[in-house]
């Protein structure tokens, strides 16, 4: 067991950098470092000489013999001395292993990370040491870019955080020094790491080598509603959050309701996984090496009033709403009423093309404007005719313009702002299916597929617990369990669909964002 004390839950006083010249990593020694309580023991536990601790945390040429920290497990002091040859290496203080690479070694020691939380501590003093007086700028470098990776994936104890906080605001308040911005970048990552918990996956040799070239973001394109990318670049630890706030300050969304209306999500395989990211998500745990993974946006929360000064904006909003309306993302009824509405939208689409005021649009174009769920209902002779009759009554609009009434006139329909997913199997009996789930910001409905009746409302304000099931058999869909009611009176559904996964995931992003 570690003299340290092991990490505990201090939100309030963790990331408070110390002032003055107290919580040094000297300060840390004297108190915690094996070596400093054995000087003590020797001069009759009078303090040692400050000079001789600040020798315990500056760079050694020589490999330690026993662990920094005081282990009564001799396997944790193995381990310990071990990652400090392994640190060597990799900082070209010592010669590799034969078919040994710097990957090799960065993944050795984050791995041990992972494994032995009792060691972190440990490892973060090892580094501190070896980059402190260190003679060599290489190595120096070497060891900054290793600190960079542990303090965005494991925090040192609530002991150490002061100290090692402490190291951090000293080091990047040092502008003449090489290692002032990757300091900065550090202390960054433990405040990212303290406030999300850190990444969850280490990161792929491809990063790494990356970053040991100096190159400490990926260029990301951002699929955008409407088919436009945005191009940006995400550094190692970049959560959703921060490039949700890049992109809506493009688009002039500033205010933060609004923001929290925006999700990131991660699309692999052509569709076959697709999950919305919670802002504290870091954008990395998604993206693959093989380069499977699309990257979009979606507004998913509709309550903070549009507003179209800003072309992005409106050009995003249209993109979204347009394709939810052409592709069943909205529910639309079989009706003579609907036939009409069709025929207005499919005039302002036409107008929402460049250069398309005075032209009549072709029998082709008029399919492309016809939502695919309603193509087989709506005569096509019949909806030219009505678009030709509304062309001729009505005046040209703007493209812009055209946008902005075709976005008004879908979020009138009634089932828009609902995130809608088609269920094969439900629990309940006396729903027919298939039906159709809608999960908005306040509801869960359950909406019948043949008559689209709302058969069932579920408050999100009442929903107890979800989980995901696995398919009950080979070949079947994944389905969903939903608790909820209240204590007095509970009640439960289970649903097998294709997108159990990504409505699960929608429904707990919605939840965090509300604040239900």
């Amino acid at each position: 067991q570690s003299s340290v004390p092991s990490l505990t839950s201090e939100p309030n006083s963790i990331m408070l950098v110390p002032a003055g010249d107290h919580y040094t990593m000297t300060d840390f020694a004297t108190a915690y470092f094996r070596e400093a309580q054995f000087m003590q023991r020797l001069k009759g536990m009078m303090p040692p000489e400050k000079k001789s601790v600040a020798d315990l945390v500056q760079h050694t040429k020589l490999p330690i013999q026993e662990s920094l920290l005081s282990y009564s497990d001799s396997e944790l002091n193995e381990l310990a001395t071990k990652n400090f040859k392994t640190l060597m290496r990799f900082m070209g203080d010592q010669s590799k292993l034969r078919n040994q690479n710097e990957v090799e070694c960065i993944y050795e020691i984050l791995q041990l990370c992972k494994e032995k939380e009792s060691l972190h501590d440990e490892i973060y003093c090892q580094v501190i040491k070896q980059v402190t007086h260190n003679p060599n700028q290489e190595s120096v470098l070497r060891g900054w870019l290793l600190l960079n990776l542990l303090t965005g994936y494991f925090l040192p104890s609530n002991v150490l955080m002061p100290y090692a906080t402490k190291f951090l605001q000293l080091a990047s308040s040092d502008p003449s020094s090489t290692h002032h911005d990757i300091a900065k970048t550090c202390q960054s990552n433990l405040r990212k790491n303290f406030m999300y918990g850190g990444r969850r996956h280490l990161p792929f040799p491809v990063e790494i080598e990356a970053l040991l070239k100096g190159h400490g973001a990926r260029r990301l394109a951002i699929l955008m509603p409407g088919g436009v990318e945005y191009l940006t670049r995400v550094k190692t630890f970049t959560v959703a959050k921060e490039l949700l706030h890049e992109i809506c300050e493009q688009m002039g969304a500033g205010e933060q309701e609004e923001i929290e209306e925006f999700v990131l999500f991660a699309i692999r395989n052509n569709n076959k996984m697709v999950k919305p990211l919670r802002s504290e998500e870091y954008l990395h745990d998604y993206l693959l090496e093989d380069k499977l993974v699309t990257v979009t946006l979606r507004r998913l929360i509709w309550k903070t009033p549009l507003h179209f000064e800003n072309r992005i904006y409106t050009d995003v909003h249209y993109g979204q709403v347009a394709w939810d309306y052409l592709n069943g993302r909205i529910l639309l009824s079989r009706s003579k009423e609907m036939e009409m509405q069709v025929g207005i939208l499919a005039m302002l689409q036409h107008w929402a093309k460049t250069e398309q005021q005075n032209s009549a649009p072709s029998r082709e174009e008029l399919k492309e404007y016809t939502p695919k769920t309603l193509q087989s209902t709506i005569s096509p002779q019949a909806l030219q005719d009505h678009v030709g009759m509304l062309l001729r009554t009505r005046q040209p609009l703007q493209p812009m313009d055209a946008k902005i009434q075709f976005i008004e006139h879908v979020m009138k329909l009634p089932f828009f702002g609902y995130n809608t997913y088609l269920v094969e199997k439900v629990s309940d009996n006396t729903i027919p299916v298939p039906c159709f789930f809608g999960v908005n910001k306040e509801e869960i409905i359950v909406v019948d597929g043949t008559t689209q009746a709302i058969s069932s409302v579920i408050p999100l304000k009442e929903l107890q617990n979800m989980r995901t099931l696995r398919p009950v058999s080979e070949g079947g869909l994944p389905g969903i369990e939903l608790s909820y009611g209240s204590a007095a009176s509970p009640k439960a559904i289970w649903l097998e669909l294709s997108q159990a996964k990504e409505m699960y995931h929608t429904i707990v992003v919605i939840l965090a964002k509300t604040e239900l």
